[in-house]
This record gives C-alpha cells, sequence and structure tokens, in this order.
C-alpha cells in the first residue's frame, strides 16, 4: 500500500512524467493533471497527502491556485515548484503559509528525483 499520494500540476509532460516516477520509487502514489480544471476536480475525489504545483501556468497563475487550495480547505502539504527563480518560490511558499496551508517545500527546476522523495517524506 503507497505511504500516501502526490497530486502533480504541471502542464509539461515530462515534469509530470519525472515526479510520478520520483513518487513511485519514494512508494508514493502519483497522479498528474496537465489543466487546472482536471486539478481541482481529481483533488476533492482523490485526497492527496500531497500536491504539487508548477507556478507557471497556462490558464491559472500559481498563486491563484494556491488561494483556491486554501479556499477549498485543502489538507495536502504544498510543494512548489518552477524554473523561476529562488526568490520567486520562496515569496509562493510564503504566500502558501500565508494562506493557511500546509507546506513540504519548493522544487526549482530542474531538479533531482532525490529532492522530489526527501519532499515527499515529509509526514503529511
Amino acid at each position: 500500500m503507497p505511504d500516501g499520494r502526490l497530486l502533480i500540476l504541471d502542464d509539461d509532460p515530462a515534469i509530470g512524467q519525472i515526479l510520478q516516477m520520483a513518487a513511485k520509487s519514494a512508494g508514493v502514489e502519483a497522479h498528474w493533471c496537465e489543466h487546472v480544471h482536471t486539478f481541482f476536480a481529481t483533488l476533492g475525489h482523490w485526497q492527496p497527502t500531497h500536491v504539487a504545483i508548477d507556478l507557471l501556468m497556462p490558464d491559472m497563475s500559481g498563486q491563484e491556485v494556491l488561494r483556491r487550495l486554501a479556499e477549498s480547505g485543502c489538507r495536502a502539504k504544498v510543494i512548489v515548484s518552477s524554473g523561476l527563480g529562488a526568490g520567486e518560490l520562496a515569496d509562493a511558499l510564503n504566500e502558501a503559509r500565508s494562506l493557511g496551508l500546509q507546506t513540504a517545500g519548493v522544487l526549482q527546476k530542474p531538479f533531482s528525483l532525490a529532492a522530489v522523495r526527501a519532499l515527499l517524506a515529509s509526514p503529511a
């Protein structure tokens, strides 16, 4: 039985596949969503322990995704990922915390599988 569930929101299929592979190697079930509406539709019924959010999405900003997660009462630990600089990632993580979301940390692209596994190891 998996040790958790990771719901991934990223419009890049390669990143989605890498995150799924890293989760599987950590004993965590993973589901990747390329579109925001699919992500939110899956969130409620799939009950993830962790969510990985790409800050740069075509349909909705990462900040808006964080606000919607908070409004929905999401209890999953949030992992913020992006190719943006460390400052932007830290700002997004702080915003998630100020919204009352639980956070696991950040993944700056490109990232290692070990970095993903370490964030997933944080208890949900």
